[in-house]
């Protein structure tokens, strides 16, 4: 069974959400995922802390997950922002289609931020062969925050990313990956991220 990072993360939010296939029934996976955000125009970041005069920040997420049954499982995240605000998340991951060499799962979430929040992810994986999986989707955080560039005023606010993944099969319980969130709203910001993923049995 191929490994899976849960979730981040999205988060990630923007969370790093890495790869449609859910882990096995009963499996835990562990993760690492160190990544570099970036706005050059530090409006998304500034939502989350970052200060107007640092172009990014880098960040460290430790991932854990466990496999509630064939097509369901159970993620968490904690990501340590070094310029802003700690993130920490939970989420359910549904794998909704499966084929031969391809994968499409529904990732739905909690977290909290910048202010509370929920993720809704759509994740498509297409493995050609066993070693290789290439990952697209759509991540949509809808947050509870404060507005730090305008009237300091608290909102409710969409951010969206489009995600694109690389990921490498490095043995049967070890999944190596590079990551890159294309942002694609005002609130949302550049994420480029590699990550391993353990999966104990």
């Amino acid at each position: 069974m191929l490994p899976m990072l849960l979730t981040l993360p999205f988060l990630a939010t923007g969370q790093v959400v890495n790869y449609a296939k859910t882990l096995p029934q009963r499996a835990f996976s562990v993760g690492l995922v160190p990544a570099y955000y970036f706005d050059n125009a530090s409006v998304g970041l500034r939502s989350i802390g970052v200060q107007p005069d640092e172009q990014g920040s880098f960040s460290v997420a430790l991932t854990g997950g466990y496999g509630i049954q064939y097509s369901l499982d159970l993620g968490v995240k904690y990501t340590y922002v070094l310029n802003g605000t700690d993130y920490f998340g939970v989420d359910l991951q549904y794998l909704a289609y499966e084929a031969r060499n391809a994968y499409f799962s529904v990732i739905a979430g909690l977290h909290r931020w910048d202010g509370y929040g929920i993720d809704l992810t759509g994740l498509f994986t297409y493995s050609p062969n066993y070693f290789l999986n290439l990952s697209a989707g759509v991540d949509l955080d809808v947050d509870y925050y404060t507005d730090y560039n305008e009237t300091g005023d608290s909102k409710v606010g969409a951010r969206f990313w489009l995600p694109v993944n690389v990921g490498i099969n490095a043995g049967e319980m070890v999944f190596i990956y590079a990551e890159y969130d294309l942002p694609v709203s005002q609130y949302s910001w550049g994420i480029a991220a590699l990550g391993i993923n353990i999966v104990i049995r």
